[in-house]
């Protein structure tokens, strides 16, 4: 933070022109520069060492950069880069060298000394490097010459440089520029952003504060017609004075050519009176310099994470048997960047199919866990859902294994023993053919007692929703009947074909109040009540679910006391269908 504001202080007070090496304000590449020199956020090639060295991060393989810039007035440059992965980072050394032809001396008595040919260089080392799935840093060191023919001027400068991805979509970047003791060079400050459609599509827009000049903004497109074509252009409001040259100084355009590994880019950009800049780039992957990369397979017990000898069949980008050592390791270099998909055989084990994507450089490492088959057991109960009493019932179940198997008939319990893990489809028949059959789907865990409870409905059931009562004259819930209701929304998820009445009961004494004009619409609130407990908790279909109020005329209880009409004022569950 200090050195920002630093930075943003002395950029703030320099005048325009009062600073040495041009050539650290030259765009490097045509393509950021097709985009109107607005590349901080989108940065991800190996240019990114001269616009944010964050975006360094983003490059993976061993690559070259050559460029060459045709400027007017007979100067041009060149610019050679090679970029690397290192350090958990990615790496670019490089440099421009500029050149003046046949500049005319005088001396100051305005005597000419004859022609010389001048030059210039930036020559720097850049590393980015990604701190997490979202956030690149990125820093640069470089070292400016500049032949002035009396005096040779010598400079060193820094960048530093971040990029965040907020989404998918877009990222944000800042880069710090040519940072120096001495403001002699052109520091600058940009921050920019990038809306990005990952098939084919990027929008980019920068902010530039320099030293010696105004602020200035830029902005550019790129679009990708497919995989051999892309096109660019762009726009900018300075570091030069537009009105001066000219509102078409501003834009610039650029195309770009991509086949095999390599790119071809071209960027067109006028100046204006002054005339009109050409720069043309090739740059691609140095595949007669492979990459190392290596991958490690560590085959283990998945309980003890103790190496465990094992038979491996390998397809993909590497094919083969092999073996690993006596500790379950075995170690593959040069594989080609690619999927492996392995297949792992150890005695006691039940074969393993697992796979690891290979880089082209770098080291890989993958564990491969196997677990023996630890049988599991499964004890189920089955009830009469209004009775709560064990019955006697069929039960049948398929998947890893699968068979069948009649329950206790007075205790309703059922065991199944060595069950190999896996998840099962259980039928639950009742010998009472009364009973509507039940089927659910239960997971067994390796070497662990998975139980059930099963609660059968008959076909016309009137099940009482014991503990459902409601004050005089009132249809809310109270805390203590969510017990009940819960038990009931149970049953309707354990029987999803299953459609049910609700049914609101009162005690006699009639009600007339603006709410519930009598006893009628009082026991349909109830009804209703319980009804929405149901759908809202647990995502019932309204469809299978309808309310009724029967008022004081189907009592349970006698009404000659307070504990029996308490009784009366009730929801019932009926089943219709």
């Amino acid at each position: 933070m200090i050195l920002i504001l630093y930075l943003a202080f002395f950029l703030s007070k320099g005048d325009v022109g009062t600073t040495m090496y041009p050539l650290l304000k030259i765009g490097v590449g045509p393509r950021p520069v097709a985009l109107g020199e607005t590349f901080v956020a989108l940065a991800d090639d190996i240019t990114a060492s001269y616009w944010n060295p964050a975006g360094l991060a983003h490059c993976q393989k061993l690559q070259f950069f050559v460029s060459h810039h045709e400027w007017f007035l007979d100067i041009q440059d060149e610019y050679v880069s090679i970029g690397m992965p290192g350090l958990g980072g990615y790496f670019s050394l490089g440099g421009v060298y500029s050149s003046i032809k046949d500049v005319e001396i005088w001396d100051n008595s305005n005597m000419p000394l004859g022609i010389q040919n001048l030059w210039s260089g930036v020559f720097g080392i850049s590393y980015g490097r990604c701190m997490n799935e979202r956030l690149a840093l990125g820093f640069g060191l470089k070292a400016a010459y500049e032949d002035l023919y009396e005096e040779q001027l010598t400079d060193v400068a820094a960048d530093l440089g971040a990029q965040a991805e907020l989404n998918e979509h877009i990222v944000i970047g800042g880069a710090l520029r040519n940072l120096s003791y001495t403001l002699d060079i052109p520091m600058d400050m940009k921050i920019g952003a990038c809306y990005r459609d990952l098939r084919n599509f990027n929008l980019v827009l920068d902010v530039t504060l320099p030293n010696d000049n105004i602020l200035h903004v830029s902005t550019g497109v790129e679009y990708n017609f497919n995989e051999y074509l892309s096109l660019r252009g762009g726009w900018r409001s300075g570091p030069y004075d537009i009105s001066r040259l000219g509102w078409t100084s501003g834009f610039t355009t650029g195309i770009g050519l991509h086949f095999s590994g390599l790119t071809l880019d071209y960027a067109f950009v006028p100046y204006g009176k002054l005339g009109l800049t050409h720069r043309i780039a090739l740059y691609g992957g140095l595949h007669m310099i492979k990459g190392t990369n290596s991958l490690r397979i560590n085959v283990m017990d998945g309980d003890t994470h103790e190496g465990r000898e094992a038979s491996l069949s390998l397809s993909g980008v590497k094919q083969g048997t092999f073996q690993t050592s006596t500790v379950g390791l075995l170690d593959l270099k040069n594989i080609p960047q690619g999927w492996v998909f392995i297949n792992a055989f150890a005695a006691g084990y039940p074969e393993k199919y697992d796979s690891v994507y290979v880089q082209e450089t770098g080291k890989h490492d993958k564990n491969i866990l196997l677990y023996m088959v630890k049988p599991g057991v499964f004890r189920g109960i089955v009830y009469d859902a209004a009775t709560k009493k064990p019955i006697n019932a069929h039960v049948v179940y398929k998947g890893p294994a699968y068979g069948k198997i009649d329950n206790d008939p007075l205790a309703g319990s059922f065991v199944l023993n060595n069950l190999p893990p896996g998840t099962y489809m259980f039928d639950v028949t009742g010998k009472d053919p009364l009973y509507i059959a039940q089927s659910c789907s239960i997971s067994i865990e390796r070497g662990k007692l998975t139980e059930r409870e099963f609660y059968l409905v008959k076909k016309r059931e009137k099940i009482v929703l014991r503990g459902v009562n409601f004050d005089t004259g009132k249809a809310d819930l109270k805390e203590e009947s969510y017990t009940a209701l819960d038990e009931a929304g149970r049953i309707l998820l354990e029987n999803p074909d299953i459609h049910v009445e609700l049914a609101g009961h009162t005690d006699p004494r009639e009600i007339t109040t603006t709410e519930y004009p009598s006893n009628w619409e009082l026991s349909l609130a109830r009804a209703e009540v319980v009804r929405q407990y149901l759908i809202d908790r647990f995502d019932i279909d309204p469809g299978r679910l309808s309310a009724r109020g029967y008022a004081d005329t189907q009592p349970v209880a006698p009404n000659t006391s307070e504990e029996g009409m308490a009784q009366n004022r009730r929801t019932e569950f009926r089943i219709l269908d």
